[in-house]
């Protein structure tokens, strides 16, 4: 991202018009846009860095995770069966070494300051949402790196408490102190009103709420990315499930539905395949029942117990590197780039049997297989030529 003064010129010869809805409640500093503004904020660095860090699984297949197998040892690893192979992971390990979450303490700086660099209102209403969105995520990540949680992080996002850290005055943005909650109930939802897709680019850190995305978003693209993001929350186990069951995470926003479960019910018609439409349409009544708080990193939330981070600080580096913010010469911010030379990815790279719990590594495996098969890269083995034929048959009557 880089702010100079040749982009504030730009900014102050666009001369188009601001556009002031009807957003009293936002803070005067994020009031506003410009709908004919062509400016577009990169985001090349956030990029790099969640492409290093992000595991994408795809698409729920709603399959069911294994039973914990009994170690021998007084260990129980506590999973949700439904939801365990569900979602994209974070290596949230990797924060552990101080260098890989100073970056990511660069890249959050980074954003929060950049409306004090160049007012919000310059901009048009899709890149605000986009900033918003990256805003709020690598916040909240930034926020986890010091809280360095494990396992179960209900107690940490506490819905409603004044102690989460969803609640806290974490921000300072052009002078106008906000927590991430500031951010969802506030901005995004007097700026956006009746857009209930903007949650979905919300992460929480829990497996069981919207998937981090493994790019940031992008003025260009956020309603894309957004409509993709719900396409895949409602089709899962953590969004919808048989007899009407569906996500927490949809109570907690609720309001984004007019606080009108009918409307609720709606939305989740409009992107709900297979047999789950079924279910959810003739529901007599939507049950906020499906929850999973355990922590969405690479091991599905659970405890280490001895043993190495999924990926060594050294490696991350590698793939990511960064630099403080300089001047870029002409008076403005710069901040150098960040490159991602990640080929392939990180579970590809770990030493699974060294790394993770025993219980966890048949986990890891059916995840990878997700991955596989949602990549269109599923290996047949164990075949003879006739058996190889005979499955090609198939698909081709399929």
């Amino acid at each position: 991202m880089r702010i100079g003064t040749l982009v504030i010129f730009m900014l102050c010869s666009l001369g188009g018009p601001l556009t002031f809805a009807d957003e009293q409640k936002i803070p005067a500093p994020f009031r506003g846009d410009d709908e004919n503004a062509k400016l577009e904020v990169s985001y090349d660095d956030l990029n790099a860095f969640l492409q290093a860090q992000v595991l994408d699984v795809g698409r729920s297949t709603r399959e069911k995770a294994p039973r914990p197998q009994n170690t021998g040892s007084r260990i129980k690893v506590r999973i949700n069966r439904l939801t365990a192979l569900e979602g994209n992971r974070f290596n949230f390990e990797s924060l552990r070494d101080e260098e890989v979450a100073n970056i990511l303490t660069v890249l959050q700086d980074s954003l929060e300051a950049l409306p004090s660099e160049v007012p919000l209102h310059y901009l048009n209403r899709n890149e605000q949402l986009a900033y918003w969105l990256n805003l709020y995520n690598f916040t909240l990540l930034d926020e986890m790196a010091k809280a360095s949680p494990s396992g179960s992080i209900k107690r940490l996002l506490d819905y409603g408490d004044s102690d989460s850290i969803l609640a806290q005055k974490t921000l300072n943005v052009a002078g106008v102190p906000l927590s991430l909650d500031d951010i969802q109930f506030t901005i995004l939802k007097e700026k956006y009103p009746r857009n209930p897709l903007v949650i979905y680019g919300l992460f929480q850190g829990n497996i069981g709420g919207p998937s981090i995305q493994p790019k940031a978003f992008s003025g260009k693209n956020v309603w894309r990315q957004l409509e993709d993001a719900a396409t895949e929350f409602v089709n899962s186990n953590r969004g919808t499930y048989y007899d009407g069951k569906v996500s927490v995470f949809y109570e907690r926003n609720l309001v984004f539905f007019d606080n009108d479960v009918a409307e609720l019910k709606d939305h989740l018609l409009d992107y709900l395949e297979d047999e789950m439409y079924t279910e959810i349409r003739d529901a007599e009544a939507l049950e906020f029942g499906n929850q999973d708080w355990q922590l969405a990193n690479l091991t599905g939330g659970t405890r280490e117990y001895g043993g190495s981070s999924m990926i060594n600080g050294s490696a991350i580096l590698d793939a990511v590197r960064s630099t403080q913010p300089t001047s870029s010469g002409d008076g403005g911010m710069a901040l150098s780039n960040i490159e991602n030379p990640f080929g392939e990815s990180l579970t590809e790279k770990a030493r699974l049997g060294t790394r993770f719990p025993a219980t966890q590594l048949e986990i890891l495996q059916r995840i990878k297989k997700i991955q596989a098969i949602n990549a269109g890269k599923v290996d047949i083995t164990d075949l003879d030529a006739d058996a190889v034929q005979e499955e090609m048959d198939k698909k081709e009557n399929n």
